[in-house]
């Protein structure tokens, strides 16, 4: 059960045409048609996402009386890709982390948590199968979600390219052969890191976008680790050469 949830069709109409930033997604129930037309003809209008499901999938969503619609909503609201990219400049380091399709709520709280706590301008999330910003995810950042900027976009790959276009340096991790080894890497900013879906990893489309690949070397044996942890250790690398970059400026 989601903690996060409107429901009701004029609550969910209210948040949909006055907070649109703020909703995550709206279930319509599939057998309601006209009784719901108006909240669908909003969504659309104002680019929310929204999903025809039974009513099952709405009464598992909330205990509240829903007539047949609900919405998942993020309080803090989410940003657009350009309002993330000028968070560079105002940041402690000029760091952007993006996910590509990562769907764990605990990996995208942990992540959050990490970014939060080394001073990244914010979070880049997927519109589309990207995990929810829920109870699990709320209670994984430790608080951090309240305190992070976080951005949607709906095409990962033209955000990557467009940021290339303002002379940012794009990254991503994997283990493909065009991938060079993390502590060989001369980080340079401002900067966007791309960590890929639990399972499959970050899309090639949105790979080939970034400048550079990277990998982290595991002398002991295993081909992966979990995303929050190599996301952890990535980002720990980008801020110790952030720093010592700093100190030489100085």
């Amino acid at each position: 059960m989601e903690s996060n949830v409107v429901a009701g069709r004029r609550a969910v109409l209210e948040a949909v045409q006055h907070a649109a930033e703020t909703v995550e997604v709206v279930y319509v129930q599939k057998d309601k048609g006209k009784a719901v037309a108006d909240i669908v003809s909003m969504c659309r209008k104002m680019g929310v996402k929204f999903q025809t499901v039974p009513r099952a999938k709405i009464d598992a969503t909330t205990q509240l009386k829903h007539q047949g619609v609900a919405a998942k909503v993020f309080p803090p609201g989410f940003r657009d890709g350009p309002e993330m990219r000028s968070l560079l400049s105002q940041a402690e380091i000029p760091l952007l982390l993006g996910l590509d399709h990562v769907q764990d709520q605990g990996n995208v709280g942990s992540l959050a948590r990490t970014a939060c706590a080394l001073g990244l301008a914010g979070m880049v999330l997927t519109k589309d199968r990207s995990a929810s910003l829920g109870s699990r995810a709320i209670k994984s950042s430790s608080g951090a979600l309240e305190k992070l900027p976080v951005g949607r976009v709906v095409n990962l790959a033209r955000f990557i390219r467009e940021s290339s276009t303002e002379n940012i340096h794009t990254y991503y991790a994997g283990t493909d052969e065009g991938c060079r080894n993390l502590y060989s890497v001369a980080v340079r900013w401002p900067a966007v890191l791309v960590l890929g879906n639990e399972e499959k990893g970050v899309r090639s489309k949105v790979a080939t976008a970034c400048d550079t690949g990277v990998y982290i070397p595991m002398p002991g044996g295993f081909d992966s680790l979990n995303v929050a942890q190599a996301g952890g250790m990535i980002l720990g690398e980008m801020l110790r050469q952030w720093m010592a970059g700093r100190e030489d400026r100085s």
